[in-house]
Formats: structure tokens, C-alpha cells, sequence
């Protein structure tokens, strides 16, 4: 379990400290890819691209990853490279006040999977959630309102992943009306492609669809609950968020308030 206390850089390094292994092997495997002169195109692209409308329109986050990059003793760029390249692809479930999702990770992802939780010392909710060692946002969590989201496809490595939107519902979100307005603002000004599920401890449920920061809005098409493997399960109502990775480990992370 990593615990981020405080402002987003010491949240960051507190991450990068704890997951300095992994982040080192993770940033060294993505290099050993490229190239010399692959490598900095590949860290150029990411700076230009996504990780710019990061740093302008999401800078919590941002710091958060520099703090990362800080604590791991890695540059910033490899982590940017890092957020842009690694997607995740999945599907979520929601039953009532359950929400369950299942991700296509390949090996040296899940192997880096990690429970976290987020306590900001200003101006926002804490939250558990289910991230990789090198990353500032999350693909699943649940917040001290009983709000959970799920980030269930991740597209276009040009622009933000998801992942980050996912972080900033769970920290802005009081309740799910005024999340998704926030997301549907602040999508459009950051961009992002893919789909994030949304619900409350009520059983109400969204299915949001970005297309280049365009929010469109849907009720979830699947319900249901299964077990597969990686997965994540939020109880909405005790705010707990239990992960099942690997062959049967199910690590629990508590009431974040």
C-alpha cells in the first residue's frame, strides 16, 4: 500500500520512494525499446503532446508526477513517456453499489499494479485507488463520498490518458452531477479518449465517452458482477476497493475518509 500525504509533490514522492524498484525497472524496460535518438524523439513527442496538456490543464497531476520522477530517481520524461505509451484497455460492471472492473494488462504491468491512497492536505477528497508504480493517475478508485470510477479504455497516446481524469473525479467529485460537469469542462480542455465509469453508493451509474476531450454521456450497458483476473472491486457503501491480482492475492485498502 502506498500512502501520499500532503501537497501533489509530496504525494509524488512519497510514490516514487516506495516504488523505486519498479519504477526504475518499468522507465528501463520502456528505454532499452529505442533507440538513442528513438528515445528522445519519443520523449519529445510526449512533452509536446500530451504531457503539456497535463502541465496545463490538469498541474496537480503534474507535480504529482514530477514528485514521482523526484522520489524514483528517474527523469521526468521517462515518466511521461511512461503515461503516454502504457494504456489500459478493460471493461467495468457495475451491481448496485458495486462497481467491478477487469483490465488487459500485459505482464510487466501487472506486476506493478499498486493500491494507493490519497490524502491532500487541501482543497480536495481522499481516495484509494488502483494505479502502476510510475503513474500519477489511476485506473480505478473510490473517494471519501462514496464515489467510485473506473477508467475502462485509454486511447490515443497524443493526448492525456484518462487515467488522469479518472484521478481528478475521484479528487474534485462531491456528488455525480457535479463530477461529470467538472470532467465535461475539464475533458475539453485537456483532451482524452476512451470511456470512464462513474456511480454512487445510491446504485446511479454513467458510462462517460471521450473523444478528443468531447464528453458524451451514456447509462452503463452492462451489468452484472464477475470474477477475472486482473480485476478490482469498489463497495461503494464502506468505500473499500479490493484488488485480485495474480493467482488469488486480494490486498484491501480502507475507508479513505
Amino acid at each position: 500500500m502506498i500512502e501520499a500525504r500532503g501537497a501533489p509533490t509530496d504525494q509524488g514522492q512519497a510514490q516514487g520512494r516506495a516504488q523505486k524498484g519498479r519504477i526504475r525497472a518499468l522507465t528501463g524496460r520502456l528505454r532499452g525499446r529505442h533507440s538513442w535518438m528513438g528515445w528522445l524523439h519519443a520523449q519529445r513527442v510526449a512533452r509536446q503532446t500530451s504531457a503539456r496538456a497535463v502541465a496545463d490543464q490538469l498541474p496537480g497531476l503534474h507535480e504529482r508526477l514530477e514528485g514521482i520522477a523526484r522520489g524514483a530517481g528517474v527523469s521526468p520524461g521517462s515518466l511521461q513517456v511512461a503515461e503516454a505509451w502504457q494504456r489500459v484497455q478493460g471493461v467495468g460492471y457495475c451491481d448496485g453499489a458495486t462497481l467491478q472492473g477487469v483490465f488487459d494488462l500485459p505482464p510487466e504491468l501487472r506486476e506493478a499494479l499498486s493500491l494507493r491512497i490519497s490524502r491532500p492536505d487541501a482543497g480536495g477528497f481522499p481516495s484509494i485507488e488502483l494505479t502502476c508504480a510510475p503513474w500519477s493517475g489511476c485506473i480505478a478508485g473510490v473517494n471519501s463520498e462514496g464515489l467510485g470510477a473506473i477508467c475502462s479504455a485509454d486511447r490515443d497516446s497524443t493526448q492525456p490518458s484518462l487515467r488522469f481524469l479518472t484521478q481528478e473525479f475521484l479528487f474534485r467529485a462531491r456528488d455525480l452531477t457535479a463530477g461529470i460537469d467538472h470532467l465535461r469542462r475539464r475533458g475539453s480542455y485537456s483532451g482524452g479518449t476512451g470511456r470512464i465509469l462513474l456511480a454512487d453508493a445510491q446504485g446511479n451509474a454513467r458510462v462517460l465517452c471521450f473523444e478528443r476531450g468531447e464528453l458524451s454521456e451514456t447509462e452503463p450497458l452492462i451489468s452484472g458482477r464477475r470474477v477475472l483476473e486482473p480485476s478490482v472491486e469498489i463497495d461503494l457503501n464502506t468505500r473499500t476497493l479490493t484488488s485480485i491480482v495474480g493467482q488469488g492475492s486480494a490486498p484491501s485498502a480502507e475507508n479513505p475518509s
